[in-house]
């Protein structure tokens, strides 16, 4: 448990030393890379915002310290990286953009639409989504808090890859240096915080 703790405290110390840069207005970026940008900002703000509504989710059921630590922890990191890109959505594109909520999205007039940067990312579709929070309802204890961080995983993997194909698709020459940084920052904690969640799991499951 002193491990499991002790990681943690390391990712919650790697999210604040790479704090994200100060934003400053700036112009759009043109052609595909600027297409790039648009669909990554607000398709990470929707992923994101699926994210507190697990976290939330956890808050309310799970009763293990560290998972709980773990919930909020995501809330409190991810909330403050959603209001971050909707400022430069607004500063770089004059965009003003709110996150969509997991029942928006199941809405009729989603139905085939691209979303944001989200299309392909299998643990992110909508539908899924709410399958999988229907089933968070039928556990409780430990069965949930396994379920709830196996679920986790998947999504941390997700924001991953996007961050991933931004940074191939944008030239560091070519977009907004804030941005890369934080796709950049994005796979670094969260592949850091993959590794605590898999920590827990095998303590739980102990």
């Amino acid at each position: 448990m002193k491990k499991i703790w002790l990681l943690l405290g390391l990712v919650v110390l790697l999210m604040s030393s790479l704090a994200i840069p100060a934003v400053f207005a700036d112009a759009p970026v043109e052609g595909r890379a600027g297409r790039a940008e648009l669909r990554f900002l607000e398709g990470m703000i929707d992923h994101h915002q699926m994210a507190l509504d697990m976290a939330n989710d956890c808050l309310a059921k799970a009763t293990t310290e560290s998972v709980t630590t773990l919930c909020q922890n995501i809330i409190d990191a991810q909330s403050a990286e959603i209001e971050t890109m909707q400022t430069w959505l607004l500063d770089w594109y004059n965009v003003q953009y709110t996150p969509m909520s997991m029942t928006d999205m199941m809405g009729d007039n989603m139905e085939g639409m691209d979303h944001g940067g989200m299309a392909g990312m299998p643990h992110t579709d909508p539908a899924m989504m709410m399958g999988m929070m229907a089933g968070f309802n039928r556990l409780e204890g430990i069965d949930y808090e396994i379920a709830w961080l196996e679920s986790m995983i998947d999504h941390h993997d997700d924001a991953i890859h996007m961050s991933q194909r931004l940074l191939d698709r944008v030239p560091a020459d070519t977009g907004h240096a804030d941005l890369l940084a934080l796709a950049q920052q994005i796979i670094d904690d969260q592949s850091a915080e993959i590794e605590a969640i898999e920590l827990l799991i095998t303590d739980l499951s102990a």
